[in-house]
């Protein structure tokens, strides 16, 4: 049960560390690094546990759903700051042909 907890843990505090992300790169990482570390504690749950009184099929499908959609969010929150940087460039130069045509 403490590598539930510990597995808990991981993911609050990777989310955390992923939505001060600040470029994409950063958060790609971060999400690759993290993917490790949730298979390797899954890894180590699984192979820890006691036999008679094994993990929950349901409670292990929802540690990976749970991780799954965390993934989703922090990809779309890459795609979200590039399309914003992409936006704020965009403004830039509008703003800036403006100001040299008046």
């Amino acid at each position: 049960m403490s590598s539930i907890s510990s597995l808990s843990s991981l993911l609050s505090t990777s989310s955390s560390s992923a939505s001060t992300s600040s470029t994409s790169s950063t958060s790609s990482a971060s999400t690759s690094t993290t993917t490790a570390d949730f298979l390797s504690l899954l890894a180590t749950e699984l192979q820890n546990q006691d036999p008679t009184d094994p993990t929950d099929a349901s409670e292990l499908m929802s540690q990976m759903m749970s991780f799954a959609s965390y993934a989703q969010q922090t990809e779309m929150n890459s795609s979200l700051l590039s399309l914003q940087e992409s936006v704020s460039s965009i403004a830039e130069s509008l703003s800036s042909a403006t100001a040299s045509a008046a």
